[in-house]
């Protein structure tokens, strides 16, 4: 398996899941997606996907977008953050952009 996805009644259970499993355990990473938690090895991250990639490419800039709190990291690593119009609030401030489609993302890039 390379991660397991829980599903809770709403935003606020899967937070409090979320905290809860990353004071348990230590060995695995937990990312909120709204209502669902996503739990992975140590390590495996879509901004260390990212890192991987822009260093072995040598991309000088790098916009990454996201949707949601499993985004977070992601967005605080990439040059150019971009969120939609939907994401939680969180996300909004962290994002250059804020889109309502991947086509309007690419055309603002």
């Amino acid at each position: 398996a390379y991660g397991i996805s829980l599903v809770f009644p709403d935003e606020k259970t899967a937070y409090q899941e979320t905290k809860r499993i990353n004071q348990i355990y230590h060995d695995v990473q937990e990312f909120q997606n709204v209502d669902s938690i996503d739990i992975v090895a140590l390590g495996c991250s879509k901004d260390n996907a990212l890192k991987i990639i822009k260093n072995k490419y040598a991309i000088d800039l790098l916009a990454g977008i996201g949707d949601s709190y499993n985004d977070l990291s992601m967005l605080m690593n990439v040059d150019i953050p971009i969120t939609f119009t939907h994401a939680p609030k969180v996300l909004q401030d962290l994002a250059k952009y804020h889109v309502e489609s991947v086509a309007e993302a690419l055309i603002k890039l």
